[in-house]
């Protein structure tokens, strides 16, 4: 994304990206996605370059102080243009840590290390304000603040889903912690696509951070559950499975290529931008499922312990 940056400068009003370290590590194809679909809103897209990981990997394991220095540097890095625009998350579970769980996290451990208790206010206060400000991509591509920036500027070519059907898998945090069910829904059906939710949909996939590597068979039999409960929406005709949170896919994912099993996986940006752009198709998205697994700079710790992938 670092040729964007000088695009960046011009006007328009502004989003910070955040598209998350995972996104960043193995699916970068996503957050270009991303940066299109804002883009073409007219919204000026910024990369805040000191972000890292929000510390959700560490938090979920219990390693309150490492997550909360990382936290630490995310909440610095996106102080830094210091003019509280949006902050667009590319990872429902991201957003959720963010939201829900940093500023008492930080408190909490600044007074664990003694810092006084005039820090520990601050610092919950300066993750409470980025909290405000994170939004996750679809909610933010479904409010008014992204309607109003497209209006009049309809993208190249329509949205051209043209009825394809899809399954949508929405991510534990996302549903459970931040409330966000409808939205990728909406935005698929704007985008012409036909999202289908598989049985029991509120279930989880099993990866779960670090519980997909520490407890791999359990992790595994979970993510064999859900694949099999998409079945139903295989036989129905969907020809690629989408989510907002790219553990998911990449959980699910593994499963399905360890059985040799090639049906595609598409981060809900790249769904939404291979539409916008015209360029949708069957194929599209097979291809697109095909790069991210072939350039993925390494598969996650938990396939190569022998869970799922994630």
């Amino acid at each position: 994304m670092g040729e964007r940056k000088a695009a960046a400068a011009a006007g328009g009003r502004a989003v910070d990206l955040f598209p998350s370290c995972m996104v960043d590590l193995f699916r970068p194809q996503a957050a270009v996605a991303a940066l299109r679909l804002l883009e073409r809103r007219g919204l000026r897209v910024r990369f805040p370059w000191g972000q890292t990981c929000c510390g959700q990997f560490a938090f979920n394991a219990g390693h309150d102080r490492e997550a909360a220095e990382l936290g630490r540097r995310l909440v610095e890095a996106f102080e830094e243009p210091g003019d509280g625009v949006p902050v667009v998350a590319l990872s429902g579970s991201c957003a959720a840590m963010v939201r829900a769980e940093l500023p008492g996290l930080l408190e909490r451990e600044a007074r664990e290390r003694g810092a006084g208790e005039a820090e520990a206010r601050a610092w919950r206060e300066r993750a409470e304000r980025l909290a405000a400000r994170v939004v996750e991509l679809s909610d933010f591509l479904a409010g008014p603040e992204a309607a109003q920036a497209r209006e009049g500027e309809p993208a190249p070519g329509g949205p051209a889903g043209a009825g394809l059907r899809v399954a949508y898998h929405n991510g534990c945090h996302m549903r459970r912690l931040l409330g966000v069910e409808e939205a990728p829904l909406r935005l698929l059906r704007r985008e012409g696509f036909e999202p289908l939710e598989p049985p029991a949909a509120d279930q989880c996939c099993g990866f779960g951070g670090l519980f997909s590597l520490v407890e791999p068979s359990l992790s595994a039999a979970m993510a064999d559950a859900k694949l099999a409960s998409l079945e139903e929406a295989r036989e129905a005709g969907a020809v690629a499975l989408v989510s907002a949170d790219l553990g998911c896919l990449l959980h699910l994912g593994g499963r399905l290529r360890r059985r040799g099993d090639a049906f595609p996986v598409v981060h809900l940006a790249e769904a939404a931008e291979l539409a916008e752009s015209g360029r949708l198709s069957e194929a599209a998205l097979a291809r697109a499922s095909a790069l991210a697994a072939r350039e993925a700079p390494g598969r996650p710790a938990a396939e190569r312990a022998g869970g799922g992938e994630g």
